[in-house]
């Protein structure tokens, strides 16, 4: 069903353009979540092997930044690491 011919290489990803990068993820990405975090307004999506957060402006229609960050950042960034520690004992004890 899905095919990786079409995904960028991460550091590819980060050169391109910022309408390319929301082409890309709008067209392949799958939307993981919603965050307010501060001021600041983020998506995050799945995309390829990494995920890829898009800030919004003030208004929420413009995009601001589309960044690709690896799957590392993302669990140090948007989630709760004694919980995460939690589930995988869970999953493990299972």
């Amino acid at each position: 069903m899905f095919s990786f011919e079409h995904y960028l290489p991460f550091t590819t990803f980060n050169s391109s353009s910022i309408f390319f990068k929301a082409a890309e993820v709008f067209r392949y990405g799958f939307l993981l979540d919603d965050f307010e975090i501060g001021n600041d307004f983020i998506q995050l999506y799945s995309y390829h092997n990494y995920y890829v957060e898009i800030y919004y402006g003030e208004n929420l229609e413009d995009i601001s930044a589309i960044q690709a960050i690896n799957v590392n950042d993302a669990l140090e960034k948007y989630t709760d690491i004694e919980l995460f520690n939690q589930a995988l004992i869970d999953l493990l004890a299972a």
